[in-house]
């Protein structure tokens, strides 16, 4: 049997290589390497090897025409360690700009989501200490919205 420890990297292709390097770099990731060669740039969470890597699209007007979500990525989702980490997150990305698709209370874990420039979807999470029990307890999908404005 496998026996993953945990998520790697993913890797995105991206319309604007700078755009998103700024972006991520606003979720607290930083540059570990650019590979002009091989297009890439992999960046990381501080103590962490590469987690983000940000390639360009070869074909930038096919890439467009794509509708993000349908198929492929469905998203990429950060755990935070506090409930006030989350709402710090949330906080963070609405100074900045960044539109909240939307905030949910999944019972094992409260959830925000948002999308990067390219229309990637992304969830900033805090999973509850319990949510193994929450889990083999049985959730029933109660997933409700969270209120996180101030």
């Amino acid at each position: 049997m496998i026996q993953l420890a945990g998520l790697g990297h993913v890797l995105l292709r991206v319309l604007d290589l700078e755009r998103a390097k700024t972006f991520y770099s606003m979720l607290g990731f930083r540059v570990l390497e650019e590979d002009p060669e091989h297009g890439g740039t992999f960046m990381a969470l501080p103590g962490q090897s590469h987690a983000i890597d940000l390639f360009a699209v070869k074909d930038a007007e096919a890439a467009r025409r794509q509708t993000p979500g349908v198929r492929g990525l469905g998203h990429i989702a950060f755990r935070v360690d506090s409930e006030a980490a989350l709402q710090e997150a949330y906080a963070t990305l609405r100074e900045r700009g960044v539109e909240i698709t939307r905030t949910i209370d999944h019972v094992s874990q409260k959830s925000i989501y948002f999308d990067d420039p390219d229309g990637n979807t992304l969830e900033i999470y805090y999973e509850l200490p319990n949510a193994l029990e929450i889990f083999a307890r049985g959730r029933e999908d109660r997933d409700v919205p969270l209120a996180l404005d101030r």
